[in-house]
């Protein structure tokens, strides 16, 4: 180091500088080629992914209108009009329908005779008429009429007709068969007699080009559908509709080899299967010549009870869409990057003879200082250890903000609080980690420790990495100097201190200490209550005895003792709530429990039309509990999800057997929770719905019953977002029932009921 070393000054050095500068001008122009083609092949499968999920996407939609013509279908079977062929209501009823499933190409509806020899029929163009016409021997008239498929879809497999414009229509049906099962004033008794078969025929090109018409990918990219046996259902090109497609492209352009769209048909897309890939075609859009395309493909299901029918939905689009923007821009790019190194070495050459002459005048004042240096370092590096020692250690917050209220430092307690590097919020401003629920200002207190000579302290909720604490927070002012120990610039040292547990156990005795208070007022209320409500009812059914049925007085009597029986059953519930919990001694069925509640609730379901999905084990452990109550607990939940779920949605109930308890989850789709009531859901006499609708006590007493038995209910609520959907999860963590003498776990036995 005490010379310029003496290659910096020779020839040799030079031409080697020249050559390297040349060789990575070769490697750049050979780089770009390459990473061009490596390029173009990711961008295309990227590019591939985004058509597949289009193209799932437009699988979905198919889906999801299949679904909704088999709920109407189901549904219009239910109505006592259809059921009972009544004269005047079975036209309306059916027009209804029409109304609303027109636009998913359906054209016909038919109700067809219990004997299959005529039908009563309604069409999307405004026609009514009766048909006398043999469907008895339709393969869907006989499967329909199997009693094992009573409230099952049967779904046609296409049948290609020619319409009067030489265009191609292909048809679809979908059936279901008809008992009397639903009462009404003129059937009060259904007979469960089989009635006949409800049919919709429906266009299924106008039905897949519905969704599929309007489908683009990049500028010129196209959809069609083909069903399980190879027949265009939907094409951009309309003379293909209703033609095979294996058939029609080849007498489109014989002169062109479609093995591999061919092969891609037939080995994935015709067995149900999504996936990407390339082909070879002859035209696009309108104009003919080989054109590589690449296409993307996944099925939707049609989901008849008689059979799989699905339909292949596949996006295409030109690969030279994609191959020649590419291009363009690697080209820009590398004449970018050759003209770059071209300067830069121009610039070193420069750099390189200027910093000679400096290095020359400065390398002894360097080794001077260096010594200066080192020695001052070493002192330095032994200070900041004690004090990181110090500081890292501590287990509150210890961080320095700037009068902006930026962090500038933060110890490793921040790392065992949220697994994230302290030095990732270098920077940020406090505000954007620590969120203060009562909407604190901490600008207003680094200001005011700035300005006063004193600390600042003060306890608040924070919301830290999407998790909530009580800290006592602690501003004090300190001062940065500069290398001649002047004053530079103001800031604020935090010391923040996790006092969560204590102000949980200050709101958990606060809280015990109302709801205390609240149960003795329910229970003293209730008594008071029961005393003249006891007596309004015994008066009112001697007074109903008296007066004679169907006249005025009657009338007012019986809405009396039905409110009357109201008012009781709130009394109950109260009581039920400022009952002292108490150790339950019996045990009960939960999956008969269940199964009862449901089969209440699945008329109600079915009219709300909101989808069950149920998962229940068999031989799940019994748990402790009362049958009747476990059972109020499940319908009490139920009834909050259909009530979330006004416009229909899901409801799935799922069961398992974990250590000692069993856990029940209850799942919808519904409107979910705000988050202003979430803390108040189980708080006695809140409710959310109208004057009238609910008396708040649901949930309270529901909470009361599953304490009672040393169980746990929980609540997960979802609120709408890009990546999931709203929503409500109850879960109830029920505890095994074991044999008092024995210990041994209860398992329910098919046929045990206990009550």
């Amino acid at each position: 180091m005490k010379n310029i070393p003496e290659y910096y000054k020779t020839k040799h050095v030079f031409r080697l500088v020249v050559g390297g500068i040349f060789v990575l001008l070769v490697l750049i122009i050979v780089l770009s080629f390459f990473t061009t083609q490596k390029m173009i092949k990711i961008i295309r499968n990227d590019f591939n992914t985004q058509q597949l999920y289009l193209a799932n996407h437009a699988a979905a939609i198919i889906d999801k209108d299949f679904d909704i013509l088999k709920s109407e279908l189901l549904t219009l079977s239910l109505s006592p009009s259809i059921q009972y062929i009544e004269s005047v209501s079975w036209r309306n009823r059916m027009e209804i329908s029409m109304a609303t499933i027109r636009e998913y190409g359906v054209f016909r509806i038919l109700l067809i005779t219990a004997k299959g020899r005529s039908a009563y029929i309604v069409e999307d163009k405004g026609s009514v008429f009766q048909q006398d016409t043999d469907y008895s021997q339709s393969d869907f008239f006989i499967w329909c009429r199997d009693p094992n498929n009573h409230s099952k879809v049967y779904a046609s497999s296409i049948d290609r007709k020619t319409a009067n414009d030489s265009k191609a229509e292909l048809h679809i049906k979908l059936a279901t068969p008809v008992y009397q099962e639903s009462p009404d004033e003129a059937h009060p008794l259904p007979t469960q007699k089989f009635t006949g078969v409800l049919v919709f025929l429906i266009k299924a090109n106008q039905m897949a080009g519905r969704t599929i018409a309007p489908l683009r990918s990049g500028k010129t990219g196209y959809a069609w559908v083909i069903d399980q046996e190879g027949y265009f259902i939907y094409h951009l090109e309309h003379q293909f509709i209703g033609k095979n497609a294996f058939e029609a492209r080849h007498l489109e352009n014989p002169h062109i080899s479609f093995d591999q769209i061919n092969k891609i048909q037939q080995e994935k897309m015709l067995i149900g299967k999504q996936g990407t890939s390339w082909y070879s075609s002859g035209w696009h859009r309108g104009n003919k010549g080989p054109v590589h395309k690449l296409i993307a493909f996944a099925p939707a299901h049609m989901g008849a009870d008689n059979f799989d029918h699905f339909w292949s939905v596949a996006v295409v689009a030109p690969i030279s869409e994609v191959q020649d923007e590419i291009q363009s821009i690697y080209l820009r790019q590398a004449l970018i990057q050759i003209t770059f190194i071209l300067v830069a070495a121009a610039i070193f050459f420069i750099l390189r003879y200027y910093e000679l002459i400096w290095v020359k005048d400065h390398v002894n004042q360097i080794h001077c200082e260096s010594r200066e240096l080192e020695e001052y370092a070493r002192r330095l590096e032994d200070s900041e250890k004690r004090y990181r020692t110090l500081i890292e250690s501590a287990d509150d917050l210890i961080f320095v903000l700037d009068r902006k209220c930026h962090v500038m430092s933060m110890n490793q307690s921040w790392t065992r609080m949220t697994g994230q590097p302290a030095k990732s919020i270098i920077g940020k401003r406090l505000e954007d980690i620590l969120k203060y629920d009562n909407g604190i200002r901490v600008n207003t207190f680094v200001e005011d420790a700035i300005s006063q000579r004193y600390a600042i302290s003060h306890d608040d909720p924070v919301v830290v990495n999407g998790n909530s604490y009580w800290f006592n927070t602690r501003y004090k002012r300190i001062t940065e100097f500069d290398d001649q120990y002047e004053a530079k610039e103001q800031a604020v040292l935090v010391i923040a201190r996790d006092i969560t547990e204590r102000k949980q156990l200050e709101s958990y005795l606060l809280n015990a200490q109302k709801m205390s208070a609240l149960g003795e007022l329910c229970a003293g209320v209730a008594h008071e209550i029961n005393n003249p409500l006891a007596i309004i009812l015994g008066f009112t059914e001697m007074l109903l005895e008296k007066a004679a049925s169907g006249t005025r007085e009657h009338k007012i009597l019986s809405t009396i003792e039905r409110q009357g029986e109201n008012c009781k059953q709130i009394v109950e519930k109260l009581l039920i709530f400022a009952r002292i919990p108490a150790e339950s001694t019996t045990s009960a069925d939960v999956s008969l429990n269940l199964q009862r509640v449901l089969d209440v609730v699945s008329n109600t379901l079915l009219t709300e039309k909101i989808r069950l999905s149920i998962e229940i084990p068999d031989l799940l452990p019994k748990v402790r509990g009362d049958s009747q109550e476990l059972e109020q607990v499940f319908l009490n939940i139920i009834n909050n999800a259909i009530s979330a779920m006004k416009d229909g949605g899901f409801l799935k109930v799922t069961a398992e057997h974990v250590l000692n308890e069993v856990h029940i989850h209850f799942e919808d789709t519904g409107t979910g929770i705000a988050p202003e009531n979430f803390s108040r859901i189980f708080d006695p006499f809140f409710t959310t719905k109208e004057v009238g609708e609910g008396t708040g006590l649901g949930l309270a007493v529901s909470y009361s019953i599953i304490k009672k038995i040393g169980g746990e209910i929980l609540v997960k609520n979802r609120i709408a977002s890009d990546t999931q959907e709203s929503g409500t999860t109850f879960s109830l963590h029920l505890p095994v029932a074991e044999n008092r003498s024995t210990g041994i776990q209860m398992i329910a036995q098919p046929g045990d009921d206990y009550e």
